[in-house]
């Protein structure tokens, strides 16, 4: 796959597959699904996802969710 949306497209229907399970032994940490292999990996940052499928994928791209939560990333001021 050769760009992010393609492997965010492709990358979604697996994580739909593998989110309960997720959600009961990994909730708030990340996972990146390599889309090709459908090979996932958990990490306790985004970091650590990536970086273990980099080092088993060097030049795939991955798509990374944060686990129980809709979004990888929050920006912005939490209010109360």
């Amino acid at each position: 796959m050769k760009n992010q949306q393609s492997v965010a497209v492709a990358a979604r229907p697996i994580f739909e597959l593998l989110k309960n399970k997720l959600e009961a032994e990994h909730l708030n940490r990340f996972v990146a699904i390599e889309p090709i292999s459908g090979e996932f990996f958990v990490g306790d940052t985004m970091s650590e996802a990536i970086g273990d499928s980099r080092r088993k994928y060097p030049d795939r791209l991955v798509h990374t969710f944060r686990i129980g939560h809709a979004a990888a990333v929050h920006f912005g001021m939490q209010t109360r």
